[in-house]
C-alpha cells in the first residue's frame, strides 16, 4: 500500500514536471483573460498537464498548495471530465440554474474523484465579483498521502457563467499562512471590462 502511494505521488510529481511554470508577480493579475485579481505576493503559475485545464497557482509547490481558477464556465459546460477508463462516472456539468449547494457538490465530486475524502465545513453567502456570491470552507484527506487539507472557495454565477476561486493546502501550517491572502484576493476580484 505504501509503495502504491509512493508511486502515485511520484507520478503526480512527474506530471507537474511536464507543466510550464511561470512567475506571477504581486500587483494586479489577469486570469484566463477575464478575471482580474490583486496579489499581495508572488505565485507560481502552472500551465499544461498539471493544471487539468483550470489555471492553477501555487506558492509552496504543486503537491503542497493549490489555487485554482474556474473562469467563465458556461451553462451546460463540463468543469472536469471523468478519469480515463472510468465509464461509470458522469462528467461534472455546470448548470446556470444551480444553487450554491449544488455547485459545491460538483466541486466535492471533482476533489474526491481520486478517492480522497471531503467534508463541507461551512457554506455561506459572500460578496464576490462585486455582487452576490457564496463562500465555502472544506476539509479533505488526500488519498495519495493521507495529508489533511483545509480549503476555501469563492464563487458566483454571472451572466449564466460560473466563476470560482478555490484554494487548498495542508491544514496546520500552510493553509493558515495563506488564507488571508486568498480572502483579500477574492475581495479584489472583478471581471475584466
Amino acid at each position: 500500500m505504501k509503495l502504491l502511494r509512493l508511486l502515485t505521488l511520484l507520478s503526480l510529481l512527474a506530471l507537474a514536471g511536464c507543466a510550464t511554470v511561470t512567475k506571477v508577480e504581486r500587483g494586479e493579475a489577469v486570469v484566463a483573460e477575464r478575471l482580474v485579481v490583486h496579489l499581495d505576493g508572488p505565485w507560481n503559475q502552472f500551465e499544461g498537464g498539471a493544471a487539468g485545464g483550470a489555471p492553477t497557482w501555487t506558492v509552496e509547490g504543486f503537491t503542497v498548495d493549490r489555487l485554482q481558477f474556474y473562469v467563465g464556465i458556461k451553462d451546460g459546460a463540463v468543469i472536469a471530465q471523468a478519469p480515463r477508463g472510468d465509464k461509470e462516472q458522469r462528467p461534472l456539468t455546470f448548470r446556470a440554474s444551480m444553487e450554491p449547494h449544488e455547485i459545491v457538490a460538483l466541486y466535492q465530486n471533482l476533489l474526491t474523484a481520486d478517492g480522497s475524502t471531503f467534508t463541507l465545513d461551512r457554506l455561506e453567502p459572500a460578496e464576490f465579483l462585486g455582487g452576490k456570491g457564496f463562500r465555502f470552507h472544506f476539509s479533505m484527506v488526500r488519498k495519495v498521502d493521507e495529508v489533511r487539507l483545509s480549503g476555501i472557495a469563492y464563487g458566483a454565477v454571472r451572466g449564466n457563467e460560473l466563476f470560482v476561486i478555490m484554494y487548498s493546502a495542508p491544514r496546520l501550517a500552510f493553509f493558515p499562512r495563506y488564507q488571508s491572502q486568498i480572502e483579500a484576493m477574492a475581495r479584489s476580484a472583478r471581471l475584466r471590462s
